[in-house]
């Protein structure tokens, strides 16, 4: 006789590990903090890593989840980036694997690689941190080879400080974006009812994104938008556009 108790599952658990082999890709990764100078010259700033980054996105993910209009539109611009970054490392890997082309006949090349890679476990509360983390784990690769055709002669040292420059670029701006975001207290429920914290707001980040404000511009990894004080935003903006038109 067929057991009818209903069971269910526990919740689903996943563990990312990822390695890393390069010393500039595990720059990326750590950052540096900042560095007090000697006898009152001036230190070296802070450089953002990782973690940090990490931390910023989940932030930005937890305002998007509150109904900020901000949050949104940071992180749609994080992710154009990121899909713009991706692009743009398989461009410079295509471009590598050209240069490597030319090996002579008879002679093989093993894989680059390190007796002690760095291995870390990662955890994001945002898909947009693992897609950044995953683009720093292409650029690993990346400056592996990048090493190895140097080493060999492949390419010249100025095309070696090129490419791990603009390699290294495409991490760094995904870094900035999360680091010029301002988290406010502030949703699109203000922004309906037009309240004094909208009104400061606005003042002091500006108008945000029309199209972001009325869920039409969204990242595909944001939470699902508040839709009743989206569509009451809509209406208000029809309205406004209709007026505008007499």
């Amino acid at each position: 006789m067929a057991d009818n108790t209903e069971k269910r599952t526990g919740a689903l658990h996943s563990e990312l590990k990822i390695e890393l082999h390069s010393h500039y890709a595990i720059g990326l990764w750590q950052g540096r903090r900042a560095e007090k100078g000697v006898e009152g010259s001036k230190g070296k700033p802070a450089i953002m890593g990782m973690p940090r980054f990490l931390s910023l996105a989940s932030k930005i993910n937890q305002d998007s989840l509150k109904n900020n209009p901000w949050a949104d539109a940071t992180m749609w611009t994080m992710e154009e980036k990121l899909n713009a970054a991706n692009k743009k490392m398989q461009s410079l890997i295509q471009g590598l694997e050209k240069d490597m082309q030319w090996l002579p006949k008879g002679a093989t090349l093993s894989e680059a690689s390190v007796s002690e890679p760095l291995d870390i476990r990662v955890f994001s509360n945002t898909p947009l941190g693992y897609r950044c983390v995953f683009l720093l784990l292409g650029f690993d690769q990346f400056a592996k080879q990048v090493l190895q055709a140097s080493h060999y002669g492949m390419i010249s040292r100025q095309q070696r400080y090129d490419m791990l420059s603009e390699g290294s670029r495409l991490l760094r701006e995904i870094y900035g974006t999360a680091m010029s975001y301002r988290s406010v207290n502030v949703s699109r429920q203000d922004a309906v009812e037009n309240n004094p914290v909208w009104k400061q707001t606005v003042l002091e980040l500006g108008e945000p994104d029309v199209e972001v404000l009325l869920g039409n511009r969204r990242s595909a990894f944001s939470p699902p938008v508040n839709e009743s004080s989206v569509n009451l935003l809509r209406i208000r903006y029809r309205a406004n556009n209709s007026d505008n038109a007499k």
